[in-house]
C-alpha cells in the first residue's frame, strides 16, 4: 500500500470506539480509511475523557490500533513522591490555557515522550483547543494535520453568548489553525471560512459512512427516528421538538430515540428510548423518516449524513443542512416553524410519492458527497500534499 511504513500518530481525547456520538463516530471511520491507506497508527487519548464518559480501551480495535497512550492530566497523588510534589510546584507557576483546561504540563509532558520514543510521519490532532499539545513539542520532521470537527468559535459563543470575546477567540482559533501543515474541514460552509484566512492548506473531508440502501425490513415499526448524545444542542433540540412539534403530529405516530439524550426527555407512550444500541442499522432499517430539529450548533449534522446512508428522508430545521454543498433536492425537508415542520412529517407519511421522491434524493445526495471512496481519496491527498507543503510557523 502507498503508505506503508509510514507511522501515524492519532490525537482524539476520547474514545474513538467508544460507538456513542456523532463526533466520535467521525473519528473511528478516519481512523478506518487511514488504516487502509497501509499507515501504521497509535492512538493518543486522555484520561479524564475515558473517566467521565464509562469508557474502557478494552474497546479499543488492535487491528487498527497499534499502540494506545491515554494520557493524565496529574500525576498520582502520592505526598512521598517527588513527581507529585513538582507538578504541583510547577502548576503555581504555569500559565493556564484558557481554551482547554485539561492541558496541564503534566499531560504536555506525557505527550512529549512518546515522540522521544518512536519516529511519526504525521501527527493528527483533533480539534483546535489542543493546538498548544504539539506548538512546543520536538515532532522529528512529523507533518502535523489538524480535523477541525466545528468552527470553535462559533461554538463557544452559541455556549456563551459574550460577544467582547468574539473577535480574540476567533483570532485565537485562526492563528492555530495556521500552525499546521494541512487543515481538514467537514463542512463546506467552515472550508470556505478557513479557506479565506489559511489558503491552500485548508482541505474539506466531509463525514462518510458505508451506502446501507437496501431495505432489509418491509415493515416499518417507527415513523420517525432522532439519534443524538446528551450534548446541550441535542438536549434542546428534542425537547423543542416535543414541546412544539409533537402537538400537531397524530397522536398515534411511533418514535424511536436512541443515545444518551434520552435521559433528558420525558415519558411518552408513543416514544421508545434507547439509551445505547450497539448496532444503529436495524434501527434506521426500521424507521420511515429521519428527524434533527436542531436551533444551535455548527458544521455538518453527521446524525444526518448517517441517515442519507439508509436513504432515509430527513426532516429537520434549517440547521439540518448546515455544511452542505446544495440546500435542495438533498434528501432533507426543513422549516424552523414548528407548524410546517410537523406538516412535512404527515405529508411523508401520507404521500407515498413525495416520499419516495425524497429517498431518491437522499440516495443520490449521498453517493455524490459522503461515500466512503471519495473520503479514502480526500485522505490520500492530504497527506500527499502535507509532504511538500513549506512549513513557516514550526520546525
Amino acid at each position: 500500500m502507498k503508505f506503508s511504513n509510514k507511522n501515524l500518530l492519532f490525537f482524539f481525547p476520547e474514545n474513538p470506539f467508544a460507538k456513542r456520538a456523532g463526533n466520535v463516530s467521525r473519528a473511528y471511520t478516519n481512523l478506518k480509511q487511514l488504516k487502509s491507506l497501509g499507515l501504521n497508527i497509535d492512538l493518543a487519548g486522555v484520561e479524564d475523557y475515558y473517566i467521565s464518559f464509562g469508557d474502557s480501551e478494552e474497546t479499543i480495535d488492535k487491528n487498527i490500533i497499534d499502540e494506545v497512550f491515554i494520557l493524565k492530566t496529574k500525576p498520582p497523588k502520592n505526598k512521598l513522591n517527588f513527581i507529585y510534589w513538582k507538578y504541583k510546584a510547577l502548576k503555581k507557576f504555569a500559565k493556564k490555557n484558557k481554551s482547554n483546561t485539561l492541558l496541564t504540563k503534566y499531560l504536555q509532558d506525557q505527550f512529549n515522550l512518546i515522540f522521544q520514543k518512536k519516529k511519526y510521519d504525521y501527527v493528527i490532532i483533533n480539534y483546535e483547543f489542543w493546538t498548544d499539545l504539539v506548538r512546543d513539542t520536538e515532532l522529528n520532521g512529523a507533518k502535523i494535520i489538524i480535523d477541525t470537527h466545528d468552527w470553535m468559535t462559533l461554538n463557544e459563543f452559541y455556549n456563551h453568548k459574550n460577544i467582547d470575546l468574539l473577535g480574540s477567540r476567533f483570532g485565537e482559533e485562526i492563528k492555530n489553525l495556521s500552525f499546521y501543515d494541512r487543515v481538514i474541514t467537514i463542512s463546506d460552509a467552515e472550508y470556505s471560512l478557513f479557506k479565506n484566512f489559511l489558503g491552500e492548506k485548508v482541505i474539506n473531508i466531509p463525514p462518510s459512512f458505508p451506502e446501507n440502501f437496501k431495505d432489509k425490513d418491509s415493515e416499518k415499526k417507527y415513523d420517525l427516528l432522532f439519534v443524538g448524545s446528551d450534548n446541550p444542542f441535542n438536549i434542546e433540540a428534542i425537547n423543542w421538538f416535543i414541546d412544539k412539534v409533537l402537538p400537531y403530529l397524530p397522536s398515534e405516530i411511533k418514535i424511536c430515540i436512541i443515545g444518551r439524550v434520552c435521559s433528558h426527555i420525558p415519558e411518552k407512550d408513543n416514544i421508545e428510548k434507547y439509551v445505547f444500541a450497539e448496532n444503529l442499522e436495524s434501527y434506521y432499517h426500521q424507521s420511515k423518516i429521519a428527524i434533527c430539529p436542531m436551533l444551535r450548533g455548527t458544521g455538518i449534522k453527521i446524525k444526518v449524513v448517517e441517515a442519507l446512508s439508509f436513504g432515509l428522508p430527513v426532516v429537520g430545521t434549517e440547521k439540518a443542512t448546515d455544511g452542505f454543498t446544495q440546500k435542495t433536492q438533498n434528501g432533507c425537508r426543513t422549516s424552523d416553524d414548528e407548524k410546517i415542520f410537523a406538516d412535512i412529517i404527515t405529508n411523508l407519511l401520507n404521500n407515498s410519492s413525495d416520499y419516495e421522491k425524497q429517498k431518491q434524493e437522499a440516495m443520490h445526495f449521498f453517493k455524490n458527497n459522503f461515500s466512503e471512496k471519495k473520503s479514502i481519496e480526500l485522505w490520500e491527498k492530504t497527506l500527499d500534499s502535507s509532504l511538500i507543503l513549506k512549513k513557516t510557523n514550526h520546525s
